[in-house]
Protein backbone atom coordinates (compact mmCIF):
# COMPACT_ATOMS: atom_id res chain seq x y z
CA UNK A 1 0.00 0.00 0.00
CA UNK A 2 2.87 2.37 0.78
CA UNK A 3 4.38 1.72 -2.65
CA UNK A 4 1.07 2.48 -4.39
CA UNK A 5 0.66 5.71 -2.42
CA UNK A 6 4.24 6.70 -3.20
CA UNK A 7 3.76 6.02 -6.93
CA UNK A 8 0.54 8.08 -6.95
CA UNK A 9 2.33 10.98 -5.28
CA UNK A 10 5.13 10.87 -7.84
CA UNK A 11 2.66 10.78 -10.75
CA UNK A 12 0.67 13.66 -9.25
CA UNK A 13 3.81 15.76 -8.94
CA UNK A 14 4.55 15.23 -12.65
CA UNK A 15 1.03 16.33 -13.61
CA UNK A 16 1.20 19.35 -11.29
CA UNK A 17 4.46 20.55 -12.75
CA UNK A 18 3.81 19.81 -16.43
CA UNK A 19 3.49 23.54 -17.03
CA UNK A 20 6.63 24.92 -18.59
CA UNK A 21 7.74 27.46 -16.00
CA UNK A 22 9.19 29.93 -16.06
CA UNK A 23 8.05 31.33 -19.37
CA UNK A 24 11.06 33.55 -20.00
CA UNK A 25 11.16 33.99 -23.80
CA UNK A 26 14.86 33.05 -23.84
CA UNK A 27 16.43 30.63 -26.32
CA UNK A 28 16.73 27.98 -25.09
CA UNK A 29 13.93 28.39 -22.64
CA UNK A 30 10.17 28.41 -22.48
CA UNK A 31 8.08 30.66 -24.64
CA UNK A 32 10.52 31.85 -27.30
CA UNK A 33 9.85 28.95 -29.67
CA UNK A 34 6.18 28.42 -28.78
CA UNK A 35 3.34 29.29 -31.12
CA UNK A 36 1.64 32.40 -29.73
CA UNK A 37 -1.61 33.70 -31.18
CA UNK A 38 -2.63 37.34 -30.80
CA UNK A 39 -6.33 38.15 -30.59
CA UNK A 40 -8.72 41.11 -30.79
CA UNK A 41 -5.85 43.47 -31.64
CA UNK A 42 -6.84 45.06 -34.93
CA UNK A 43 -4.33 43.76 -37.44
CA UNK A 44 -3.32 41.19 -34.81
CA UNK A 45 0.17 42.51 -34.23
CA UNK A 46 2.31 39.47 -33.48
CA UNK A 47 3.98 38.77 -30.16
CA UNK A 48 7.68 39.38 -30.75
CA UNK A 49 10.78 38.18 -28.91
CA UNK A 50 12.98 41.29 -28.52
CA UNK A 51 15.95 42.50 -26.47
CA UNK A 52 15.01 43.59 -22.95
CA UNK A 53 14.43 47.39 -22.95
CA UNK A 54 15.85 47.76 -19.42
CA UNK A 55 18.30 45.25 -17.94
CA UNK A 56 19.29 47.54 -15.06
CA UNK A 57 16.29 46.85 -12.83
CA UNK A 58 14.75 43.68 -11.45
CA UNK A 59 14.77 41.94 -14.84
CA UNK A 60 18.26 41.38 -16.22
CA UNK A 61 17.25 38.78 -18.82
CA UNK A 62 18.32 39.28 -22.42
CA UNK A 63 15.05 38.56 -24.23
CA UNK A 64 11.42 39.43 -23.47
CA UNK A 65 8.03 39.22 -25.14
CA UNK A 66 6.68 42.41 -26.76
CA UNK A 67 3.23 43.24 -28.05
CA UNK A 68 1.86 46.56 -29.26
CA UNK A 69 -1.78 46.82 -28.20
CA UNK A 70 -3.47 49.04 -30.77
CA UNK A 71 -5.69 52.02 -29.90
CA UNK A 72 -8.91 50.57 -31.33
CA UNK A 73 -8.39 47.01 -30.08
CA UNK A 74 -10.79 45.18 -27.81
CA UNK A 75 -10.29 45.95 -24.10
CA UNK A 76 -8.99 42.40 -23.54
CA UNK A 77 -6.68 42.23 -26.60
CA UNK A 78 -3.61 40.11 -26.02
CA UNK A 79 -1.89 36.84 -26.81
CA UNK A 80 -2.32 33.17 -25.97
CA UNK A 81 -0.43 29.91 -26.20
CA UNK A 82 -1.87 27.21 -28.43
CA UNK A 83 -3.81 24.31 -26.94
CA UNK A 84 -1.84 21.12 -26.56
CA UNK A 85 -4.44 19.22 -28.59
CA UNK A 86 -4.09 21.80 -31.39
CA UNK A 87 -0.43 20.95 -31.54
CA UNK A 88 -0.15 17.58 -33.35
CA UNK A 89 3.42 18.34 -34.42
CA UNK A 90 4.52 18.19 -30.80
CA UNK A 91 6.13 21.63 -31.01
CA UNK A 92 6.92 23.14 -27.61
CA UNK A 93 3.81 24.49 -25.90
CA UNK A 94 2.37 25.32 -22.50
CA UNK A 95 1.38 21.75 -21.68
CA UNK A 96 -1.14 20.48 -19.15
CA UNK A 97 -1.35 22.42 -15.89
CA UNK A 98 -3.36 21.45 -12.82
CA UNK A 99 -3.90 24.35 -10.42
CA UNK A 100 -2.92 23.24 -6.90
CA UNK A 101 -2.32 24.97 -3.59
CA UNK A 102 1.41 24.91 -4.32
CA UNK A 103 1.23 26.57 -7.77
CA UNK A 104 -1.85 28.83 -7.60
CA UNK A 105 0.19 32.03 -7.29
CA UNK A 106 1.25 33.27 -10.71
CA UNK A 107 3.87 35.97 -11.14
CA UNK A 108 4.59 37.99 -14.26
CA UNK A 109 6.96 40.83 -15.01
CA UNK A 110 5.56 43.74 -17.03
CA UNK A 111 7.09 46.90 -18.47
CA UNK A 112 4.63 49.46 -19.85
CA UNK A 113 4.37 53.22 -20.27
CA UNK A 114 0.80 53.36 -18.93
CA UNK A 115 -1.09 52.26 -15.84
CA UNK A 116 -3.74 49.76 -16.90
CA UNK A 117 -4.96 46.34 -15.89
CA UNK A 118 -3.01 43.23 -16.78
CA UNK A 119 -5.18 40.15 -17.20
CA UNK A 120 -4.23 36.48 -17.00
CA UNK A 121 -6.44 33.46 -17.48
CA UNK A 122 -6.02 29.76 -18.05
CA UNK A 123 -8.13 27.78 -20.50
CA UNK A 124 -8.90 24.06 -20.56
CA UNK A 125 -8.68 21.76 -23.59
CA UNK A 126 -12.34 22.40 -24.53
CA UNK A 127 -11.90 26.21 -24.45
CA UNK A 128 -13.53 26.57 -21.04
CA UNK A 129 -12.29 29.30 -18.73
CA UNK A 130 -13.43 31.02 -15.57
CA UNK A 131 -12.25 34.35 -16.94
CA UNK A 132 -9.43 36.79 -16.47
CA UNK A 133 -7.98 37.81 -13.15
CA UNK A 134 -6.98 41.43 -13.60
CA UNK A 135 -5.04 44.00 -11.64
CA UNK A 136 -3.26 47.24 -12.56
CA UNK A 137 0.45 47.73 -12.75
CA UNK A 138 1.69 50.47 -10.38
CA UNK A 139 4.92 51.47 -12.15
CA UNK A 140 5.60 52.86 -15.62
CA UNK A 141 8.70 52.68 -17.79
CA UNK A 142 10.33 50.10 -15.55
CA UNK A 143 9.93 46.42 -14.79
CA UNK A 144 7.37 45.45 -12.19
CA UNK A 145 6.67 41.96 -10.87
CA UNK A 146 2.95 41.41 -10.46
CA UNK A 147 1.35 38.58 -8.48
CA UNK A 148 -1.99 36.95 -9.31
CA UNK A 149 -3.90 34.64 -6.96
CA UNK A 150 -5.55 31.67 -8.67
CA UNK A 151 -6.44 29.85 -5.42
CA UNK A 152 -10.14 30.02 -6.37
CA UNK A 153 -9.28 27.83 -9.37
CA UNK A 154 -7.61 24.95 -7.48
CA UNK A 155 -8.37 21.61 -9.11
CA UNK A 156 -8.79 22.98 -12.63
CA UNK A 157 -6.77 21.39 -15.43
CA UNK A 158 -5.68 23.76 -18.19
CA UNK A 159 -3.51 23.61 -21.29
CA UNK A 160 -3.43 27.24 -22.39
CA UNK A 161 -2.34 30.56 -20.88
CA UNK A 162 -3.86 33.85 -22.05
CA UNK A 163 -2.32 37.26 -21.32
CA UNK A 164 -4.05 40.61 -21.78
CA UNK A 165 -1.25 43.08 -21.00
CA UNK A 166 -3.25 46.31 -21.45
CA UNK A 167 -6.79 45.46 -20.35
CA UNK A 168 -8.69 48.74 -20.59
CA UNK A 169 -11.89 49.92 -22.25
CA UNK A 170 -10.46 53.08 -23.83
CA UNK A 171 -6.96 53.74 -25.16
CA UNK A 172 -5.72 57.11 -26.34
CA UNK A 173 -2.73 55.59 -28.14
CA UNK A 174 -1.08 52.32 -29.11
CA UNK A 175 0.61 50.84 -26.04
CA UNK A 176 3.82 48.82 -26.18
CA UNK A 177 3.85 46.13 -23.50
CA UNK A 178 6.81 43.97 -22.54
CA UNK A 179 6.24 40.71 -20.67
CA UNK A 180 8.70 38.31 -19.06
CA UNK A 181 9.32 35.64 -16.42
CA UNK A 182 5.86 34.15 -15.98
CA UNK A 183 6.03 31.68 -13.10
Amino acid sequence: MKKITFIHLILLSFVGFAQNAPINFETPGNGANWTWITFENGANTALQMVPNPDTSGINASATVGKITVLTNSAPYAGFESIHQLSNPSGAPAFGSYVVTSSNCTVKIMVYKSVISDVGIKFVNATNGSTGFITKPNTLVDQWEEMTFDFSSRIGQTNDQIVISPDYQSTRSSDNICYIDNIT
